[in-house]
């Protein structure tokens, strides 16, 4: 176990690798890791499995990420120390059962003190791609409390997932027939998300569904539609493809009726964060509050 204080007055965060794993090698020796939230056992179950399943697939490490409150937040009197252990020990439970599930996989896990929010978009940079749970509602009111995945997928540089807790362990295997959904409305950002969407479908062997909505399209079209699935059917020529052109939804309900039952939901993240209130965002915040499958938010590229 490893404690690192700040050099300036930032918080301090403890990193220590799950039981029965060694310290972490740099990143010249290992593929970059995935990075997934770990808020509890209960809400980020589906999340973990997911994340545990993608990582050890592909062989990459898994590094759990455990946000404590800090300790101004505490009320009067409680012990800091006792909110450490309780993250530690929460960590480890859940490293060791994802270990169980799957014996090959590295898992390490980084515990955070202050905003988790803060913590993913700091990680981001170093890691291949982000694992959330969607975000939770207020059993009473129906309220959303928080809105930590829509934040983090808005403004993260690295790919973002988010996983709805409802998502069944049961579906996560490499071959299932929901297939792979991409949204595509020919600007470049959806060229990387096509790319990405065709390199998952062939991997799972499985088929592609490429979805465009028939709405004003976010940004000036630089690359046709029909230009960039050429490009997937020469890149991969026994992918099978359907392409899908929907000129009754709009693109929000377009991705959702198509997406669900799908192994995997692939989109392209348009604008410069939460702010681009005309871009995708506003698609992606609504598609992100209710994912209909596990849905994967690819950050343009660039600074």
């Amino acid at each position: 176990m490893t404690l690192l204080q700040n050099e300036t007055t930032g918080p301090r965060v403890e990193v220590h690798s799950a039981p029965g794993v060694s310290p972490a090698r740099t990143s010249t020796e290992r593929p970059e890791p995935m990075l997934v939230a770990l808020r509890d056992p209960v809400s980020s179950r589906a999340a973990l499995d997911w994340a545990a399943s993608y990582a050890a697939a592909r062989g990459v490490s898994l590094t759990l990420v455990h946000a404590l409150p800090a300790p101004s937040l505490l009320p009067p009197g409680s012990s800091y120390g006792d909110v450490v252990i309780a993250g530690r020990t929460l960590v480890d439970q859940e490293g060791e059962r994802l270990g169980r599930d799957h014996p090959a996989l590295r898992i390490d896990s980084y515990l955070h003190c202050g905003d988790v929010v803060e913590a993913l978009l700091g990680l981001a940079s170093t890691v291949q791609m982000v694992v959330l749970g969607s975000d939770r509602r207020d059993p009473g009111s129906g309220q959303f409390v928080g809105a930590v995945a829509v934040e983090v997928a808005l403004n993260a540089v690295a790919p973002v997932a988010v996983v709805p807790a409802s998502y069944a362990r049961s579906s996560m295997v490499e071959q299932d027939e929901g297939g792979v959904v991409v949204g595509v409305d020919g600007t470049i950002v959806s060229r990387s998300a096509l790319l990405l969407a065709a390199e998952e479908a062939s991997r799972r062997r499985t088929a592609l569904t490429v979805v465009t909505a028939l709405e004003a399209a976010p940004e000036p079209r630089t690359d046709g539609s029909s230009t960039m699935l050429r490009e997937v059917h020469a890149l991969f020529p026994d992918l099978q493809v359907r392409w899908i052109v929907d000129d009754v939804h709009r693109a929000d309900r377009a991705l959702d009726l198509y997406g669900s039952g799908a192994d995997l939901l692939v989109v392209g993240r348009h604008g410069a964060g939460a702010h681009s209130a005309r871009s995708l965002g506003a698609v992606m915040h609504t598609l992100l509050l209710h994912p209909p499958c596990p849905t994967l938010v690819v950050a343009p590229e660039g600074p």
